[in-house]
């Protein structure tokens, strides 16, 4: 009961953020500028609207059998099916609460495929530190190719986010007892669980599992060294970041306004977009905000800049909630639940 009412929180917060974002947003917003982004949503190419959720798919593709190469390299070999909408449901579940799709994606994999979570878990730790690494990388071309639009953004939304940060930080300054009051009491709350977990289970088997789970966790994550096509496992990390870029520069063909944008200004908004991303679930309230600074910034006036980010940001966030939900089904067919049966 109390492990629900936990997420429920969470979820609240979470979603609290997004919708005051939206708020605060729309109402920055005169009555003209609500007209003309309704104008500019039903005059959109809906043709483009649609291209970017299809190239996501693509890329969705080229994850989940990345991380089938991983996997294969430790000796199991999941299906392509039950791998990829794995993957979907990942996204799906990012939507509610960041980053607990990443894990939920395998254990979904480690119920159809007999998998052990802790080894699914360390190809995933290692997936996301090659994502990290590729993220450097498009951070470093974007330095050399947009580094004026680039720079010019940054600073402008760093600048933003610390005033407003210390802001709320100097109106909510919290006395030092009650801080470090708080402090205390989460760190006696850890050591009681602790002694709990001990008393339950005794001491020798948590060190024993511990010490099982964490070798599966290592496992998992040198399973790089023993991939058998590394050149397939760049393919498909390269597939990956490519159909990013191409999702914002497809979309950008929805507008006349935009439709002139290069591949550079894609790049730009794939980065700010992961901003939004991490900060909020599914980029809800953040995303249309950082991408109407982003097209602003590359000559896109008026309320093409703001139409467009809420234009994409329904598109991908429809795709992935109807996609998520039927790989949910899928999975439950395909592999012949009993309780679909019932």
């Amino acid at each position: 009961m109390k492990k629900h009412l936990g997420n429920v929180i969470k979820l609240a917060l979470s979603l609290g953020i997004g919708v005051g974002l939206i708020y605060w947003f729309v109402g920055q917003m005169s009555e003209s500028d609500k007209q003309q982004v309704v104008l500019d949503i039903k005059r959109a190419n809906y043709l483009w609207v649609a291209v970017p959720p299809l190239l996501g798919l693509i890329s969705n593709y080229f994850r989940a059998e990345r991380w089938r190469l991983l996997l294969q390299s430790m000796g199991y070999n999941p299906g392509a099916v039950n791998t990829f909408l794995s993957v979907m449901i990942m996204y799906f579940l990012n939507l509610f609460f960041p980053r607990l799709g990443e894990v939920s994606r395998c254990g979904v994999l480690s119920r159809y495929e007999k998998i052990p979570v802790d080894k699914a878990i360390g190809t995933m730790v290692l997936e996301r530190l090659v994502d990290v690494l590729c993220l450097g990388l498009v951070s470093l071309y974007l330095l050399v190719a947009e580094r004026e639009k680039f720079l010019q953004l940054y600073n402008q939304i760093a600048a933003n986010a610390s005033t407003q940060f210390g802001e709320i930080i100097a109106k909510n300054q919290l006395n030092p007892f009650v801080k470090y009051g708080v402090m205390l009491a989460a760190m006696l709350a850890l050591v009681v669980f602790i002694g709990m977990q001990i008393r339950a289970k005794g001491f020798e088997n948590i060190k024993n599992d511990f010490i099982e789970r964490s070798k599966g966790l290592l496992k998992g994550i040198i399973s790089i060294k023993d991939v058998k096509s590394p050149f397939m496992f760049v393919f498909h990390t390269v597939g990956i970041w490519v159909f990013y870029v191409l999702m914002g520069y497809a979309g950008f063909k929805m507008f006349p306004e935009t439709s002139m944008l290069s591949l550079g200004a894609a790049g730009v908004c794939l980065f700010f977009s992961g901003v939004a991303f991490s900060l909020t679930p599914g980029g809800l309230g953040l995303y249309p905000i950082f991408m109407q600074i982003v097209l602003t910034l590359y000559g896109v006036v008026g309320s093409a800049a703001i139409s467009w980010g809420l234009v994409q940001w329904t598109a991908q966030t429809a795709s992935v909630l109807v996609g998520g939900l039927l790989s949910l089904i899928l999975l439950a067919i395909l592999n012949r639940e009993p309780a679909l049966e019932e």
